[in-house]
């Protein structure tokens, strides 16, 4: 099997704050050299859907998603085929289960309420989001290291300069990281971005992220 290399949160069209359009991430996607996207449309799937239709022939795989604005923030469901219909975050997050989903934290720090409790109850943590300040991701880490969460990761793109700006390369035998993409916002809201920085050379954030696909390709399988 090929390595893994992966942006985990995308928005398309679907979404009210991005024009990209789900055909165009993926072509985009296949250029910056990504193997694999996650499409996580506010609140609905059918951005992620369309793109499905698509994978075979540009050559890029899809993750259905959706990410849902709940009574206490943002959910991510990630293999999900339906669309989810509660916004209390303890009822979605059972519909993504009832449709034999994965639950994600996105950025924690970013608008939440009760995040002690969130973070207890999904499958995953975010732990580097591109559109999120050093300080929001690090807190992020230290939460989902606290509770021994597995982690995910992801651009957040909205535009197509984004796609890939969060990234690792991970060997599906092994579970090795092998490369990690990261960007950053500056004060500027300019996108730095560098391979392999200081925070995602730490073991924590590499055994979390390693973690994190174990448990994704096992609901995938």
């Amino acid at each position: 099997m090929e390595d893994l290399y992966f942006d985990c949160h995308i928005h398309s069209s679907y979404s009210h704050d991005s024009l990209m359009r789900p055909g165009r991430i993926l072509k985009r996607a296949k250029e910056v050299g990504l193997t694999g996207v996650a499409i996580t449309d506010h609140d609905t799937i059918r951005g992620s859907l369309d793109a499905r239709t698509l994978e075979k022939e540009v050559g890029v795989t899809v993750i259905p998603g959706a990410e849902i604005l709940t009574d206490s923030g943002d959910v991510i469901g990630l293999l999900v085929n339906e669309e989810i219909r509660s916004r209390r975050w303890d009822e979605v997050i059972e519909e993504i289960r009832e449709q034999g989903g994965i639950a994600v934290l996105p950025h924690p720090y970013r608008e939440h309420q009760n995040i002690s409790e969130l973070a207890k109850a999904v499958d995953l943590i975010e732990v580097w989001n591109a559109r999120s300040t050093v300080e929001q991701n690090e807190r992020a880490l230290q939460l989902a290291g606290r509770l021994q969460k597995p982690g995910m990761y992801g651009s957040d793109a909205h535009t197509y300069a984004e796609i890939g700006n969060v990234s690792a390369l991970v060997d599906p035998g092994t579970w090795e990281v092998k490369r990690v993409v990261r960007a950053e916002y500056s004060s500027q809201y300019m996108v730095i971005q560098s391979q392999v920085t200081h925070h995602l050379k730490r073991r924590e954030f590499l055994q979390l992220i390693q973690s994190g696909w174990r448990y994704l390709w096992k609901t995938i399988d």
